[in-house]
């Protein structure tokens, strides 16, 4: 019987938000979530495309190609998502007088749960670029030839197999079984929890999200510290060792002239992997903040999860979460394109 209780998609009672409140603020989120995942979907299409021109001469192209491979896997999984919360919204509005052969949160559950996990790898290999980018400004020399094509497949595999693996046990305690629904007077196929699920997704969510979510942000954090230490300071350096044009004129020698340029040049690089790296971290941090406060406050307050007293709430806040993370994750072709002039030179919108 608990079992059955639990498959309720909508629970009895919610204090905090009515069930058309709910699918009001649901609808507003599937609009946006269909629009924000195809445009994810056409800009990670650009990546991939871009990368490839590009080649994949090093572990850090493969990395990025890796990343919008991923990214746009998980966009895909976003827009069905969002297409079944549509359908969802769409019974309770009309007051389930139209309803679907199939309950639609059950498969928005699905798609969810695939989202939720896929999203994790961008998230661990956004790191493993930070630490790579970071280890490679520090001691160039040193670590020029560490991350090679094959070591950077391992790691993108790797990556993959604790991401996707470590959501089967939460997958494997629910499923879509045949239940009697009151909404509408029917039997329909619908979303069964297994009275263990939530211990199981905590755990999941612990050693998953929130505890890498942490460990990742600080790394990524000391990471861009490092880097804009190590890159002024050798701009810095490069400056105060090389006389100026403007200082000497026509007066020095062209070898010295085409020296000093060579030199500005790699200057203007080197801040411009520097700004490319913090931007990218600063929208890193502000998609991944809102996960670990969401997480602490499930920890917190028991009833905040699915099939539970305060079901509604719990899905808004997740949705917006989830919606943040995708915004965050579509706009990388503009990072892209700005600050890196390989990428704009190979860079075709059709």
């Amino acid at each position: 019987n608990n079992a059955v209780n639990r498959s309720s998609p909508t629970p009895k009672t919610d204090t905090l938000i009515t069930d058309y409140q709910f699918a009001l603020i649901m609808a507003t989120y599937s609009a946006l979530g269909i629009f924000v995942s195809s445009f994810g979907l056409v800009t990670n299409a650009i990546n991939i495309k871009t990368f490839i021109s590009m080649g994949v001469d090093g572990g850090l192209n493969l990395s990025f190609l890796f990343l919008s491979c991923s990214e746009f896997v998980c966009f895909l999984a976003a827009l069905g998502y969002e297409m079944a919360m549509a359908f969802w919204v769409t019974e309770i509005v009309t007051n389930y007088k139209i309803w679907f052969d199939i309950h639609p949160y059950a498969i928005n559950n699905f798609f969810g749960n695939v989202r939720n996990c896929l999203f994790e790898i961008p998230v661990l290999i956004t790191t493993y670029l930070s630490v790579a980018k970071c280890m490679c400004v520090v001691r160039p020399l040193h670590f020029k030839n560490m991350f090679s094509v094959s070591k950077t497949v391992w790691v993108m595999i790797g990556i993959s197999v604790f991401a996707i693996g470590s959501d089967v046990p939460v997958l494997a305690n629910m499923g879509v079984t045949r239940q009697f629904d009151k909404k509408i007077n029917r039997t329909r196929p619908m979303l069964w929890l297994s009275p263990h699920r939530d211990i199981i997704k905590n755990i999941v969510w612990l050693t998953r999200d929130s505890i890498p979510a942490i460990i990742s942000q600080a790394i990524i954090i000391v990471c861009v510290v490092v880097m804009s230490t190590t890159l002024r300071r050798s701009a810095k350096f490069r400056e105060s060792s090389t006389p100026s044009l403007s200082h000497r004129g026509d007066q020095q020698p062209d070898s010295k002239k085409t020296s000093i340029k060579l030199l500005s040049r790699r200057c203007t690089k080197d801040r411009q992997v520097l700004k490319q790296v913090v931007v990218i971290s600063i929208i890193y941090i502000l998609g991944n903040t809102p996960k670990i406060v969401v997480f602490t406050a499930l920890q917190l307050v028991p009833d905040l999860t699915l099939g539970r007293r305060y079901q509604n709430v719990y899905i808004v806040i997740m949705n917006a979460r989830e919606l943040s993370e995708m915004i965050m994750s579509a706009v990388n072709l503009l990072i892209y394109y700005k600050y890196n002039s390989k990428f704009r030179r190979q860079c075709k919108f059709c």
